[in-house]
């Protein structure tokens, strides 16, 4: 069977499976199949070798691959990889696929720690519901990039699951980045009474992609979003749980402490107004900012604690 043949039935099956995408699909996973050979670089190889016969062990594993995306496997999982903010992760099921929506959060992150660079102000990120660690990993390679690492004294990846936190060791691995980030896989409420996690002398930057579907939201997922962990999913009755637990935690932390927090939180769109009435309640110091993701939906907050001690 030629590529070109290949692409034509792997596609007319993942149509008539309801991929959304099918002809993107069988494309991506036709490459993946493809992998080891080493003259296949990029789609441009399929088109100009539309006629090449797949091997028997080629073809066997292109349509294993169509199987599994027929019974809506994400292609992330199947490929094990997924980009995010231009960086390759490697994923599997134990571990929610990066989406590109939080992408804002690294940008954001990144405008904080530059806009404070003049002043001398060192930063400890703490990245909660780490998964991948897409968000901290991508934060410390941008800042590698323009030699501004050295602004970040400390990074912690939290999360409670271990096979998680497995897979974002590997990615911290694949860029260099072990000895830089410390993982704690443990319940992040344990994790924020540690005395020792705060300095004074530094900023700290929170960042937490927590879990804020509702209970009886969960059976509406599309079939592909179930292949994820339903535990980084699922926040509760009202998909606030984790997320009330964090602003209660930091503000026990912040009265503790005593120092600079800026937190970033993504949630439901239709969550952002009760997410800034909690932090009013539990952080009455605080200042809260709504942004904006990529489509224009309201998907993060923003708030940030100040103690009396200035950088301008």
């Amino acid at each position: 069977m030629t590529i070109k043949e290949a692409l034509k039935s792997a596609t007319d099956r993942l149509r008539s499976s309801n991929s959304p995408s099918a002809y993107l699909d069988a494309e991506v996973l036709l490459l993946h199949a493809l992998r080891r050979k080493k003259d296949v670089r990029d789609k441009s190889w399929v088109y100009i070798n539309s006629n090449y016969d797949l091997s028997r062990k080629e073809e066997a594993s292109f349509f294993g691959f169509i199987s599994r995306r027929c019974l809506h496997e994400p292609v992330a999982y199947i490929i094990e990889k997924k980009e995010f903010y231009g960086y390759d992760f490697y994923v599997n099921e134990n571990a929610l696929i990066p989406r590109p929506e939080t992408e804002m959060i690294v940008s954001e992150v990144l405008e904080t720690i530059r806009s404070k660079k003049e002043c001398g102000c060192k930063f400890d990120l703490l990245d909660i519901g780490t998964g991948s660690g897409c968000i901290i990993i991508s934060v410390l390679n941008e800042l590698a990039k323009t030699h501004r690492q050295k602004l970040v004294h400390s990074a912690i990846a939290n999360d409670i699951s271990k096979k998680a936190i497995e897979v974002a060791e590997r990615n911290s691995r694949k860029y260099r980045l072990n000895k830089k980030i410390r993982f704690i896989c443990e319940d992040f409420s344990d994790m924020l009474r540690d005395k020792d996690l705060i300095d004074r002398s530094r900023r700290l930057i929170i960042t937490a992609n927590l879990p804020y579907i509702r209970t009886d939201g969960y059976d509406r997922l599309l079939s592909s979003v179930k292949y994820e962990p339903r535990s980084a999913l699922v926040g509760g009755k009202d998909g606030l749980k984790f997320i009330t637990k964090l602003i209660n935690n930091v503000a026990k932390l912040k009265k503790n402490a005593n120092s600079d927090i800026i937190m970033f939180i993504e949630s439901d769109p239709e969550q952002i107004n009760i997410i800034k009435k909690l932090a009013r309640g539990s952080l009455p110091d605080s200042e809260s900012v709504i942004l904006k993701d990529l489509s224009k939906k309201r998907r993060f907050v923003k708030i940030e604690l100040k103690n009396d001690r200035q950088c301008k």
